[in-house]
């Protein structure tokens, strides 16, 4: 991989927060509940929500999700709703701290698997009919696999053993349109930031075994796209950058001017071969030492229903 830096960093943790609590919400309270559930097998689809294919020349596998972190959520009447014109459920911050306004990803809506719903209380949203579903993704962290395909050529790689190998790797990326990262934890490594990136940066952590050593290693780089599926671009555009994936309801969700019980919906991200690069040699094997470059990151999809 080019102008890749390798960083050897030490331990430090990370506390992500939820953001609602049942501090500040009344169980008697209607709420309406989203949870949200990263999908390898939902459709797979390009930046007009149109289903895709993995296009010739690259390779994908879809990723082992840990950890995603939102941006924003908003829900839209219709397909003519401009994008930031509906009503917006969640927003966190942005700081100019990195010189111009950027999302402030500390203070992000951070997801697991286990920790996967957000709630908010019902009275907080205007009544109405809602066809549509946005969020805006600004953080994703997942484990993948690649090949260390071509270290042989290293002058330090040990002598007589074969360059065919698997490693795991655990990647951290920024798809915001712009984010003000002071530093993030991926495994074991802390990496000190303290300025603004731009959307697909990224960072991967590396951990196996070879020839008996243990490795762990931490390079940094940028994917050049990012897919943003909204399949209702030619009424409603979201701005160049913003990963704000539009999914449709397959029924409107309804909220009542006086609701007395919770509403639940469900969001199925797509990420189906999410994780994409070239295969310089068609292996579909990910070979950063063989200068494959990552291509796209972007989730696939969004697909909202009302329970």
């Amino acid at each position: 991989m080019k102008n890749i830096k390798i960083i050897f960093l030490t331990l430090t943790v990370i506390v992500l927060f939820s953001c609602s609590s049942d501090d500040e919400i009344s169980p008697q309270e209607p709420l309406l509940n989203i949870t949200f559930i990263m999908d390898s097998n939902a459709a797979r689809l390009d930046n007009l929500g149109d289903p895709v294919s993995v296009p010739s020349g690259n390779a994908a596998q879809s990723p082992d999700f840990g950890i995603l972190g939102l941006h924003f959520i908003g829900l839209n009447p219709d397909k003519f709703t401009p994008y930031d014109n509906g009503v917006t459920v969640f927003s966190s911050p942005t700081t100019e701290e990195g010189g111009i306004a950027a999302i402030d990803f500390e203070s992000e809506l951070f997801l697991t698997e286990p920790d996967n719903k957000f709630s908010i209380p019902l009275n907080n949203i205007a009544s109405g009919e809602y066809e549509y579903f946005r969020n805006s993704i600004g953080f994703q962290k997942y484990n993948i696999t690649y090949n260390l395909g071509g270290a042989s050529a290293n002058p330090d790689w040990p002598s007589g053993l074969n360059d065919d190998i698997d490693i795991d790797g655990t990647l951290a990326s920024f798809l915001g349109y712009n984010t003000y990262i002071e530093n993030y934890m991926i495994v074991n490594q802390t990496v000190d930031v303290n300025a603004n990136k731009l959307q697909g940066y990224f960072g991967l952590e590396s951990n196996g075994i070879i020839g008996g050593q243990q490795i762990s290693e931490l390079t940094e780089g940028n994917a050049p796209q990012t897919t943003v599926p909204n399949p209702i671009d030619d009424t409603s555009p979201v701005p160049a950058g913003s990963c704000v994936v539009t999914g449709k309801f397959p029924e409107a969700l309804i909220i009542p001017e006086n609701p007395t019980e919770d509403i639940n919906i469900q969001v199925i991200i797509s990420i189906n071969k999410s994780f994409e690069w070239q295969d310089g040699n068609g292996n579909n094997k990910y070979e950063p030492l063989l200068d494959e470059q990552v291509v796209d990151m972007g989730t696939r999809g969004v697909f909202p229903s009302v329970l």
